[in-house]
């Protein structure tokens, strides 16, 4: 499975974050590429494209808020291969995750091409922040594909971006 790895640089944030989770990958059949373009959906929708443009089997998001686990990006490849009618996966920051259950998700996802050729584009409506990730997710439940976090890939998210207007949308 060849992999885009899209580096989302959101604000002023330093991008060494980005540059250590390359490291920590575990996965070499990749391309990476850094987008820094206003509207988080925007820049998601970006990294689709360049996913489909370099004949990606599956694009892979890094914020450079989250700190993911060493070879993170190998447990997502193989979630996606094998846990069942997997759209996306994703590294969890909230708890470790202990048995393969289906779920609403957020953080950094593997977004397979299949479920984008099926579903299509993020919101790019919800501009420049919104509930992006929810919608993503019922879109693939209505289209039978399943979100899941990823078993022993447990990431650490900088700061607390729960409350506040950030992205120019209140999170509450």
């Amino acid at each position: 499975m060849k992999v885009a790895i899209i580096q989302l640089t959101y604000g002023n944030r330093p991008k060494d974050i980005l540059e250590m989770n390359l490291l920590k990958a575990g996965y070499l059949n990749t391309c990476v590429f850094e987008v820094d373009r206003e509207g988080i959906s925007n820049a998601l929708n970006e990294g689709i494209d360049l996913m489909l443009e370099n004949n990606c089997d599956a694009v892979a998001f890094l914020s450079n808020d989250i700190i993911e686990p060493k070879d993170w990006l190998i447990k997502k490849v193989e979630a996606l291969r094998t846990y069942p009618d997997a759209g996306v996966v994703a590294s969890s920051i909230h708890e470790p995750q202990t048995e393969i259950r289906s779920e609403l998700i957020i953080s950094n996802w593997l977004l397979a091409r299949s479920t984008v050729e099926k579903i299509g584009y993020f919101n790019e409506s919800m501009f420049p922040y919104g509930p992006i990730d929810l919608d993503y997710c019922q879109r693939c439940f209505y289209a039978g594909l399943k979100t899941y976090y990823v078993i022993g890939c447990h990431s650490i998210h900088q700061g607390d971006h729960a409350t506040g207007d950030e992205y120019g949308w209140d999170k509450q």
